[in-house]
């Protein structure tokens, strides 16, 4: 990992953590939780189970998409699944292949790490105003250009590991 994508993580965890503690406190005891396509809550759950539950998925991505990079070389490569396994895992090809692996998974990690913190002051917003409503246009919007990060992201990782004829 780059030391720009690993500064890029320390300082989305700690936005993460400064989130919690600013707005723990100045939201009630029941949240809303979840909500319909049109911003209406449909769900709730405790302030407590809430945070331990985005906290949890945070922890989750962070140890998939963050942890798992650093633990590449140790994966036997029959179980890691690149586009033309055999000739980018070969030997002489194996560290720069694993490196480039690497990289994309840590900006994945911190695009994804993004968007859910995102997502969650969307939810501290709904829950902040007194008719709970979740912009869910907002929503959208966050969720569309994370879909089109991930196409971009497939592209470019199928054409970092595309063998030229």
């Amino acid at each position: 990992m780059t030391k720009a994508l690993f500064y890029s993580y320390l300082v989305l965890i700690l936005l993460a953590v400064l989130q919690a503690i600013f707005y723990y406190p100045q939201l009630p005891e029941t949240v809303a939780s979840h909500f319909d396509g049109n911003g209406r809550p449909n769900g709730w759950s405790s302030k407590q189970t809430f945070f331990l539950t985005y906290y949890g998925l945070l922890l989750l991505m962070l140890g998939t998409l963050g942890g798992l990079p650093l633990l590449l070389r140790y994966v036997p490569v029959s179980l890691i699944n690149v586009p033309h396994r055999k000739y980018w895992l070969a030997p002489e090809r194996k560290e720069q292949s694993l490196s480039i692996l690497r990289s994309k998974m840590g900006e994945l990690g911190v695009v994804t790490l993004l968007f859910l913190i995102s997502t969650l002051q969307l939810v501290i917003n709904a829950n902040l105003h007194p008719s709970k409503y979740f912009s869910s246009s907002t929503m959208w919007i966050l969720l569309g250009g994370y879909m089109i990060y991930l196409v971009g992201w497939i592209l470019t990782f199928m054409r970092k590991f595309r063998v030229d004829a």
